[in-house]
């Protein structure tokens, strides 16, 4: 068997997919209807009018009417949806063939991956498009995946119909950013970009317009996510009240209407704005889509991890019906966020430039911002949740994926038969390992069955890559290959990977310490050029009894600046001098898509992701930068970094050869 080898080497449940958490929510006795009531055969699909369109080009929506200067009261609601709220369902089947029952309730039994995703159409999505139908001049924002279209596609015809209706009149401002619910700002440029291509895809196929407007999951925001929606031709930004406050925490509920971040706009939402704007902003509704129709019990209106419990209420929907009726009445405009913003320009209200905007998710404080995903513990999966298992994960399946890639845009031209058959599996890796990148494997509070998901995920994709990678080799006749990720050079051959060089041990350039509820240790050797260093984590196994395990190792700072690569933004260094910042909980929680943070001084330090891929804590006082794993595993394991003095751009071209673009040797 040929190896991968790399060079350089929900409290949560109320809402698990993005809300602040509360307690657990009770059952409930409401009968779920058929969920498939409205799957149609082939053949029904054939004589409907309801069945999916032949397919457009692309387009951007576009306005039907100029904006009215006059207007000063806006009513907004964005619902996000995530078809992958429960993923992989609420019965998992494991590779073993054992299969996993969320809370083991015989009352989830046989609910699978699919059937979820029906019932998040059917009971969550649907009921709210049809109070929209209901009232022809309000607007809103929808905020779902490229996979929803698809699954809505094949599965959900009339929902689908309904959906475009009301984009089509003009009252839906779909928004969709990626293809899966994908924790994107862990991961590089690349990955997005190639799910948001396929996103376009299937808004075309399915004659949608896309919205120009961009929110996502678990409201993941910064400037590497605002530069590259405005790079893909999307307008407006909208940057999470919470996530603000997290960073700058004198700005609370008077933010300006609108912002220009990375050559767009961005809008804070929800919030009030600033009466000096001369306009008013109410927010009806700012949350998980799956919860505006579900039954309310004390601890919260129920989420999909209660779907056989929750069927959409009636009394849920007319509340909230009469809310906006009400809103109407009282002289509100209810529009999209779109709209909005061009009505504020057309008032000549003019966009202040946004402060510094760090990385991170909606709900911030309560969250940590993006360790909840990277490091931090959930309380349904003790013992088995393993963020950094999952996420590292991640990163040798995407390398298998990209170098793959590589080789047949190399190759593809010289084998056109055999190409058509190996892109169609290369395709279906790149959808796999969208799906394994999604925030729920690792978080807010993961159940055992979506922590498998991303495990067994990742593991598959390997097998699958292999396989294709074996046909390539014997096609070409070649038993090795030396693919460049960054140049896309490819270089058949009969040699294969060079021994690895050996690292003598050295004594430390600085302190560090590392902390663990086991016996743990660290060790620095020299990468065999002046000032660059590699520092291992060597952890053993922890007692098996233990309720959960951490270890955080601690660095040094030596300057008030954070310098890292933002999320979608690799390719640069942003600096952030920390009194630019107004910390709300004291920290910032950090992902580094490309391993690298700045300790000052000149000094970098390199997450190896293969190994380690946890979120940095930056701590306001206390100088010092932390990576915290509150979820690792039993087992002995370790984890590297590279430390280096050197210029911003060398460090940055390591951590990008390192972790972004290696060289792969089959």
């Amino acid at each position: 068997m040929k190896k991968l080898l790399v060079a350089l080497a929900c409290p949560a449940l109320a809402a698990a997919c993005g809300a602040d958490p509360k307690p657990g929510a009770a059952d409930s006795a409401a009968a779920v209807p058929d969920v498939q009531a409205e799957t149609t055969t082939a053949a029904d699909a054939a004589h409907s009018d309801t069945a999916a369109p032949p397919g457009c080009p692309f387009l951007w929506f576009q306005e039907k009417a100029p904006a009215d200067p006059k207007r000063s009261k806006f009513a907004l609601g964005l619902f996000h949806y995530n078809i992958e709220y429960v993923i992989g369902g609420l019965e998992y089947t494991k590779a073993d063939g054992k299969k996993l029952v969320f809370l083991d309730k015989p009352s989830n039994q046989g609910w699978t991956d699919e059937k979820t995703q029906d019932y998040i159409i059917d009971q969550t999505l649907r009921p709210i498009l049809e109070v929209f139908e209901r009232h022809p001049t309000w607007g809103v924002d929808i905020e779902l995946q490229g996979m929803a279209i698809e699954v809505m596609a094949q599965r959900h015809p009339k929902t689908l119909a309904l959906l475009k209706k009301l984009v089509d009149n003009g009252q839906v401002e779909l928004i969709s950013f990626h293809w899966a619910a994908q924790f994107f700002l862990a991961f590089p440029r690349e990955d997005l970009q190639r799910s948001l291509d396929v996103t376009k895809q299937i808004m075309a196929d399915a004659c949608l317009p896309l919205g120009p407007v961009v929110f996502n999951q678990e409201g993941q925001a910064g400037e590497g996510r605002q530069d590259l929606l405005v790079q893909g031709g999307w307008k407006v930004g909208v940057f999470p009240k919470n996530l603000w406050k997290y960073q700058h925490k004198g700005d609370d509920s008077n933010w300006w209407p609108l912002y220009s971040s990375e050559g767009g706009d961005l809008v804070v939402g929800p919030g009030g704005v600033d009466p000096a704007a001369g306009v008013q902003v109410a927010w009806h509704f700012f949350d998980d889509g799956e919860l505006r129709a579900a039954p309310k019990t004390p601890n919260g209106p129920l989420n999909p991890y209660f779907a056989p419990e929750a069927a959409a209420d009636p009394a849920r929907i007319k509340e909230y019906e009469d809310q906006l009726i009400a809103l109407e009445k009282d002289g509100w405009y209810l529009t999209r966020i779109g709209d909005y913003v061009r009505h504020l320009k057309a008032k000549g209200i003019a966009a202040k430039p946004a402060p510094p905007l760090l990385d991170g998710t909606w709900q911030a404080p309560s969250t940590n911002s993006v360790h909840k995903w990277m490091g931090s513990a959930g309380i349904l999966a003790p013992g088995v949740e393993a963020d950094n298992v999952v996420r590292t994960g991640n990163v040798v399946a995407r390398t298998q994926v990209v170098a793959l890639q590589r080789v047949l845009d190399a190759i593809a031209k010289d084998h056109p038969i055999k190409a058509k058959a190996w892109r169609a599996q290369l395709d279906a890796l790149w959808r796999k390992l969208w799906r394994v990148q999604v925030s729920d494997c690792s978080g807010i509070n993961p159940w055992p069955g979506e922590v498998w998901f991303g495990i067994e995920g990742n593991a598959a994709i390997g097998k699958d890559a292999e396989a294709l990678r074996e046909d390539i080799l014997a096609a070409i006749g070649e038993p090795h290959a030396k693919i460049d990720l960054l140049s896309g050079t490819v270089a058949f051959g009969k040699a294969g990977p060079p021994d690895d060089t050996a690292e003598k041990p050295v004594d430390p350039p600085f302190g560090v310490t590392v902390t663990a509820d086991r016996k743990a240790a660290f060790t620095w050797s020299s990468r065999g050029v002046p000032d660059q260093y590699r520092l291992t984590v060597q952890v053993s196994a922890a007692d098996p009894a233990t309720f959960y395990n951490s270890v955080t190792l601690t660095l040094p700072r030596f300057e008030e600046v954070i310098a890292y690569s933002p999320g979608l933004l690799e390719s640069q260094v942003r600096t952030v001098p920390l009194s630019a910042l107004q910390m709300s909980s004291g920290e910032v929680y950090l992902p580094l898509p490309n391993g690298l943070i700045g300790l000052g001084n000149g000094w970098y330090a390199i997450k190896v992701m293969t190994t380690v891929h946890l979120a940095v804590r930056v701590p306001e006082k206390d100088k010092t930068f932390e990576f915290i794993d509150l979820t690792a595993p039993v087992g002995a394991h370790h984890w590297e970094f590279l430390v280096v003095k050197a210029t911003e751009k060398a460090a940055l071209d390591l951590a990008n050869r390192t972790n972004v673009s290696p060289v792969v040797y089959w």
